[in-house]
Parts: C-alpha cells; structure tokens; sequence
C-alpha cells in the first residue's frame, strides 16, 4: 500500500484529485473490502474468548461483562496487561519479547482494519488513492491517501489471518507451560 499526504485545501474535498471513474474502481474492491472485516471480526472474537478464559475459565460470563462497549485498543490494552503479569509472576520474562511482538500486531491489524473500514471510498482518485483520514503534519492540516488495490487487501487479510495464528500459537505454548507448573510443581521450583 502506498501512502501519501497532502495539506488541506479550502474544502474537504480539495486536493482529492479527478474521483469520475471511483465508482467502478471501488465495485472491484468491496468483496476484498468485506473480507477484511470478516477476518478482523473473527480475530477480535478470538481475543474476546482468550480475554473470557482468562477472568474466568469456568463461564464467558463475568468476561463478556467487562467487555460490554469495550473498543479494539482497549481490549488488546487489557489482554497486554493480564497476559504480562502472569509472565512476570511466572518468571517467564523470556516470554515477554514474543508476547509484545504479537500484541504489536494486533494493535496493527486494528489500525488497518480501521483505515479500510472508515476510508471515505466515494473519495477515491483515478489513481486509486482513497482518502482515509485528516491529520495535523508539520505542514498544519493534511488529507491522508492510501492506495488502495486488489493485492493490498489481500496482503491486510493474509496480515489478519497471521495475526490470528500468532495469538493462537502463543495462547497453546502458554497454557502448556500453565499445564505444566501446575503438574509438576517440584520440578519448576528447581
């Protein structure tokens, strides 16, 4: 995906660019368009679940409650903070550098997620740059443009499904260490 940046014009749409042909060019992306926020609902799912399991592994219950209205970031944010204790209460902090890596990447996949979902797509040039958000740059006022195409989405949906391996193959690796501490208590105090 290319980026790239403009400063603001007089109106909103200053600096967009010739968007006649959007229409057409957009139709082709919608499918792909869909699929990334099937994907990333997916993986937000999963995270809900792991998040559930770890306040209580008994019901989802008690956490779907502190979840209720709960944004992306702040559940990757909550699912940071209890997963990093009990590793450092563990004394698994070889651990941590492997789990940040993966909450990295849930934080990105939420911002890709998020510059697909809220791109202003009837804003989208001949070119194929949509426009995806306003931002204050050293320039003062700037109209932000991703290209959007074909490959680019599919790249955001590989990154997606990837991401859900990661956490699902950290997740496994942890409960097994869990599993056995728990075991074989005398041979993990040694």
């Amino acid at each position: 995906m290319k980026n790239k940046k403009h400063p603001m014009g007089q109106y909103i749409i200053s600096e967009v660019g010739d968007t006649e042909d959007s229409y057409e060019y957009v139709q082709a992306l919608l499918p792909l368009i869909g699929e990334v926020i099937i994907f990333f609902n997916s993986l937000e799912s999963d995270l809900d679940h792991i998040i559930c399991q770890i306040i209580s592994d008994r019901t989802d219950r008690m956490g779907l409650q502190v979840l209720h209205s709960m944004l992306y970031a702040t559940k990757v944010d909550l699912y940071d903070r209890f997963r990093c204790e009990e590793i450092r209460a563990f004394g698994w902090d070889s651990d941590i550098p492997v789990f940040k890596k993966v909450v990295s990447s849930l934080r990105h996949c939420g911002t890709l997620r998020n510059r697909v979902v809220h791109a202003n797509w009837q804003y989208t040039n001949n070119e194929g740059y949509t426009h995806v958000r306003f931002k204050m740059g050293n320039k003062g006022l700037e109209h932000e443009f991703v290209q959007y195409t074909v490959e680019s989405l599919k790249q955001i949906i590989e990154e997606i499904t990837q991401v859900g391996f990661a956490i699902e193959e950290f997740e496994e690796k942890f409960e097994e260490r869990m599993h056995s501490k728990y075991t074989n208590p005398i041979k993990q105090s040694l």
